[in-house]
């Protein structure tokens, strides 16, 4: 038996620190697109775009996340 990933794509997901709540996900990012939005100006765009007209949490944390299973 091996660790398998199901799909090569990731999800990227942005959590308020403080809270441990997941605040929105970017799904079906490639390891080679995942760099493009895991720096200061991409997240401070994406935050401001995405969760506009909402509190912006104080700490911010950013995930990449791949599923595997057991196969």
């Amino acid at each position: 038996m091996r660790y398998k990933k199901a799909t090569p794509r990731l999800t990227v997901k942005f959590v308020d620190s403080d809270k441990n709540d997941v605040l929105f996900e970017v799904k079906d990012r490639t390891w080679m697109n995942v760099g493009e939005i895991l720096n200061d100006g991409a997240i401070d765009s994406i935050m401001k775009t995405e969760w506009k007209n909402k509190n912006l949490p104080k700490n911010l944390m950013i995930l990449v996340v791949g599923e595997f299973q057991l196969t």
